[in-house]
């Protein structure tokens, strides 16, 4: 019940500020942003896995809302309404990335990187970059739902103002998701070797450990 009347009391909030953005107030607009900034940086580097088409994506999504601000309807959740746009543009991004990636390939080949020196950064990469494998082999649709739950903590009823469909078919998408998730985790540490190794990535992939962890 404390959590249902925080959300009620964030949603008024927010239609309080929008209802001055769209009376003519539009620097109102500013605070909107500041609230939800991180939390869309969040959703969208999970679903890109680079950080700058992140912070890019973060800004076009805020100024997607603005322009649409007039089709928002009250009595609805502002951040899911943009979760909603953040989610078809970070579609875009990737269809896009794909189409560049395929060009790439094609005109030049590939380079090679410099080595690193130091054991303790080469590890901190390995680390980084088996988990962002362990995440970028989920469809788009299904990191999207992890972030929604497991990391966002977003319930059901929440989500489905994103994705139209029941409780019960996205908590169902979600175990798939985070079953899929585990087995492919499982995969890639199958690659280590090592204790020491495998408690090194538990501690670096924090957020994978949560998203494959029961409810």
């Amino acid at each position: 019940m404390g959590l249902e009347a925080e959300r009620k009391r964030e949603e008024a909030s927010d239609e309080g500020l929008i209802r001055a953005v769209r009376e003519g107030t539009t620097e109102r607009y500013e605070a909107l942003i500041e609230k939800y900034q991180q939390r869309l940086y969040i959703y969208c580097y999970h679903l890109l896995m680079q950080r700058e088409e992140a912070e890019d994506a973060v800004q076009e999504v805020f100024i997607k809302g603005y322009e649409k601000l007039s089709q928002f309807v009250y009595n609805q959740s502002f951040a899911a309404w943009l979760y909603k746009i953040a989610y078809h543009h970070c579609l875009n991004v990737l269809r896009k990335r794909r189409r560049t990636a395929l060009l790439s390939k094609l005109l030049k080949p590939l380079g090679h990187e410099g080595a690193d020196d130091g054991y303790a950064e080469a590890r901190r990469k390995e680390v980084v970059l088996q988990s962002e494998l362990a995440l970028g082999r989920l469809t788009v649709v299904e990191r999207s739902l992890i972030v929604l739950r497991v990391i966002e903590g977003k319930s059901y009823e929440e989500i489905g103002q994103s994705f139209p469909q029941s409780p019960a078919a996205l908590r169902k998408k979600v175990e798939r998701a985070k079953l899929k998730l585990k087995r492919i985790w499982m995969e890639l540490e199958g690659d280590v070797d090592g204790e020491a190794t495998k408690y090194a990535m538990a501690r670096e992939s924090e957020r994978i450990g949560r998203a494959i962890a029961p409810d």
